[in-house]
């Protein structure tokens, strides 16, 4: 019980026996009580037991009990010879451990106490651990340290260590970056290894331990050691060396965490609300940034020079109405220096990009060419000053991979503050050519025995590597061109989200490969959300084409629907086979490709001024732009299944199709709300499943009832600047704004945008036209002011509302109430989808 007398913390140290030296053969139970007012954590030593309780007395994480042998029931160490499987590329991990058997102790003594938590030892059986206990606010730190004897002088031959804890019959794991197999991860054992993704194994073959291949479902290019979970916390793995969860993969009444070091820290934060527990989370890695606004543009992959029917392909596009803001043609600057020799020629290029209304987009990655001519003088250079990572002999570590040509290249060592100026060096050369931003590759390869500039091993560095790199490129690009830059990443780990303006999941499989393919890529995009990064996108159409499934235009469309729907758009037009040339569905097969294409491309454009409002939040409290139905309903059983379904913001709920041949789409829709289907105004309930019409032009897109969607005008060209005066550009639709809200009886709803602007709509009792509004048509509401409309369609009662051009309105027709406080002088363009009792 707490006492309303004392503070928690202090009630908890009165408690407390005074510090003792209780000899460690000597079994003598101590309890201890630590309290915050969000959480309390209950030890006992013998046997030892740790128990989290929330604010409410519920108990939401215990430690696992178990006798004997094996990982499960005390802090646990052990060896792990780790022998390295034969690398077919050396960015797969193919880690196999070899463990010693597992050595516990089952009783702990005090060693030391404070006022906010505990130091335990536990000894025997060539063990010595110390278990740093502490509790501030909603966070339990758990610092474990191993060695073989209290006093060796080195910690001996012990390398990896565990925590293991109860599981419930019921609960389920989210999160762990960019997992493309699972989202509720319960049942699968991960680590957390950066390393190149994995090669599918077809659109009817279900996840496994070879799918992806060689390392199953584990592979990601992106791990984050953090995951919430439906019992009311979050855990947080607080190390860079490569670490491990079986969630109930190796008992079905216990989980663990184990580590490849002999310390490590773990944060476990308690939050009965998991989008609390991010929040928690990105206040201590860091939250993310609010990136340009253009960065929210649809982007396209171009090659510099590529002509359509006999016109230049960016040109085409303005002439055919797609709304493009990003270009990429994906010139590799690093490693291998290929903008040599044509630098007038990429000038030009990017100069006539600017004027057409596009952002332009090249190639980086932080390594060297060993065996480019172009790039030996960067590597003669980057040798001799000492800025690459080293193998064990002293030299540069080399390493292959493709980087539009087989090569050889040696790793920037970012740990060198000397080497990451250099290497800021050779990216500003992509800057002097009139690129807005690059394509940030790679970050994957960084060998175990590798030797950086501060003392570390690459096992150490490896997963941090991405993170150095991204922050190298953050800091030039802050410097160079503040608040207005594009960089986008595939590798990363903790707090690279702090970094980066986007991510994107790198080399996915142009199918419906259920690891490797769209239904991998929404998954993957999901478990990035939940561990705090906000701002993804997939390889829109895919990039590799290894499979024999068709890489056809059915799978093209499903995938630009789901990007219109995703925080970054971009489509990859390569169709990557190392042994065969294949070639896939393109944006100029037909014409209805073309409209299909211009007309996602287009929404997810108008949605900008949705996006900024949720990039705010993001920046301020970690909450993703993207929501898993869990984060949301965390409570509800049927949200713990959802694989294919998600929230963007609280006004859309989206359920695009990722499976061969479907024409409807079956989706769970959450309680607590109506949805209106955007294409044909279909009124759907919440609190069960539903079936959805999705033929192949079809994304079937929900308007969340009492939530409010704000809209560019859709004659929007693009989001960057232009000087060609027929590319309609954010400038010249700045005066007006759509907003889209459907309300039930009695229904409120609000929204404050980024720019301060506050937008209420209510629906109350009907009171008529107070204000003398204008009835219009349909051809005349867009652009009348002080007008509305009233119609059926549908399953909705649908009333269009315009304001004056003004900062702030109110308009008032029949029961419906419109209000804009606030922000710049624009004509408001309400839509009101008034829903039957």
């Amino acid at each position: 019980m707490r006492s309303p007398l004392l503070p928690p913390l202090v009630l908890a140290a009165l408690l407390l026996p005074a510090c003792s030296s209780t000899p460690p053969d000597e079994e003598v139970d101590r309890r201890m009580r630590f309290e915050s007012p969000e959480a309390t954590v209950e030890i006992n030593t013998a046997p030892f037991a740790l128990r989290i309780l929330d604010a409410d007395g519920k108990t939401v994480l215990a430690t696992a009990t178990g006798a004997g042998d094996g990982a499960y029931g005390g802090p646990a160490a052990t060896v792990d010879e780790g022998p390295r499987g034969a690398k077919i590329l050396p960015g797969w991990d193919r880690y196999t451990p070899v463990e010693d058997p597992w050595r516990r102790v089952g009783n702990a003594r005090v060693r030391a106490e404070r006022i906010d938590g505990v130091v335990l030892e536990f000894a025997g059986r060539g063990l010595f651990l110390t278990l740093d206990v502490s509790l501030k606010g909603p966070r339990v730190r758990l610092e474990l340290d191993a060695r073989e004897a209290e006093d060796e002088a080195t910690p001996g031959t012990l390398n990896k260590t565990s925590l293991s804890f109860a599981l419930r019959p019921d609960e389920h794991f989210y999160g762990l970056g960019e997992r493309f197999a699972t989202v509720d991860h319960r049942g699968q054992s991960l680590y957390a290894w950066a390393e190149e993704g994995g090669l599918g194994q077809g659109e009817e073959t279900p996840e496994g331990p070879g799918n992806p291949y060689p390392n199953g479902p584990s592979m990601t290019y992106f791990p984050v050691p953090f995951f919430v979970s439906s019992e009311g916390y979050g855990v947080f793995v607080d190390t860079t060396f490569r670490s491990e969860v079986h969630l109930g993969s190796e008992s079905s009444d216990a989980w663990r965490t184990a580590v490849n070091a002999r310390s490590f820290a773990t944060t476990i934060y308690v939050r009965s609300e998991p989008l609390a527990a991010i929040a928690d989370y990105t206040e201590d890695t860091g939250r993310p940034p609010v990136p340009a606004p253009w960065v929210f543009g649809p982007r396209r992959r171009v090659n510099r020079g590529a002509m359509v029917e006999g016109v230049d392909e960016y040109l085409l596009m303005r002439q055919r109405k797609i709304p493009i803001t990003g270009i990429d043609d994906a010139l590799h600057f690093l490693p291998a220096l290929s903008h040599v020799g044509v630098e007038p020629d990429v000038a030009q290029w990017t100069s006539d990009l600017h004027a057409a209304g596009y952002k332009v987009m090249a190639y980086n990655n932080p390594y060297v060419a060993e065996s480019s001519p172009k790039a030996e003088g960067d590597y003669t250079y980057g040798k001799d000053h000492g800025y690459f990572v080293k193998g064990p002999d002293g030299e540069p570590s080399l390493t292959s991979f493709i980087s539009g040509n087989p090569l050889t290249v040696a790793a920037i060592d970012l740990t060198n503050p000397e080497a990451v100026d250099w290497y800021k060096g050779l990216l500003r050369r992509t800057l002097d050519l009139g690129y807005d931003g690059w394509m940030h590759d790679f970050g994957e390869y960084t060998a175990y025995d590798a030797v950086f500039h501060d003392g570390r091993r690459g096992d150490e560095v490896h997963n941090e590597f991405p993170v150095l790199s991204a922050r190298a490129a953050h800091e030039l690009l802050e410097k160079e061109r503040p608040g207005d830059y594009l960089f986008f990443v595939r590798s990363g780990y903790r707090g690279t989200q702090a970094l980066v303006p986007a991510v994107w999941g790198g080399d996915a499989e142009a199918t419906f490969d259920e690891t490797q393919g769209l239904p991998s890529a929404v998954r993957g995009g999901l478990n990035l959300s939940m561990s705090g990064v906000p701002y993804w996108g997939s390889d829109m159409t895919g990039f590799k084409c290894i499979t024999d499934a068709p890489n056809d235009k059915e799978v093209f469309l499903r995938w630009v629907e789901f990007g219109a729907v995703s925080p970054i758009m971009m489509e990859q037009n390569a169709c990557s086979n190392p042994v065969l040339k294949k070639t896939k569905w393109s944006l100029w097969n037909d014409q209805e490709t073309q409209d299909v294409y211009a007309k996602y491309a287009r929404l997810h454009t108008r949605l900008f001024p949705y996006f900024m409002t949720l990039a705010r939040e993001a920046a301020g409290s970690g909450r993703p732009l993207t929501l898993h139905p869990f984060l949301l309903h965390p409570r509800e059983p049927a949200a713990w299944s959802v694989g294919d379904a998600y929230y963007l913001g609280p006004a859309l709920y989206v359920a695009p199709v990722v499976r061969r041949g479907e024409t409807t789409k079956k989706a769970w829709l959450p309680p607590g709300a109506m949805y209106v289907d955007l294409d044909d105004l279909t009124v759907l309930a919440g609190g069960g499943e539903r079936m959805i019409p999705a033929p192949l032009e079809k994304l079937p897109l929900l308007l969340v009832s009492e939530q409010i969607l704000p809209l560019l005008d859709p004659s929007i060209d693009t989001l960057a600047s232009a000087t060609d005066p027929s590319v309609v550009t954010l400038d010249q639709v700045s005066d007006r704004l759509d907003v889209l809200v459907a309300l039930p009886p009695g229904g409120r709803a609000s929204l404050t945008l980024a720019d301060g602007t506050v937008l209420e709509a209510s629906r109350a009792a009907d009171q008529g036209n107070p204000g003398a509004l204008a009835k219009a048509s349909a051809a005349t509401i867009d652009a009348c002011a002080s007008c509305f409309l009233a119609t059926r369609e549908g399953d909705v009662e649908r009333l269009r509302a315009t304001s004056a051009l003004a900062a702030g309105s109110e308009l008032v027709i029949e029961d419906v109430t419109l209000t804009v406080k606030g922000g710049p002088a624009r004509r408001v363009r309400w839509d009101v989808l008034r829903i039957a009792p």
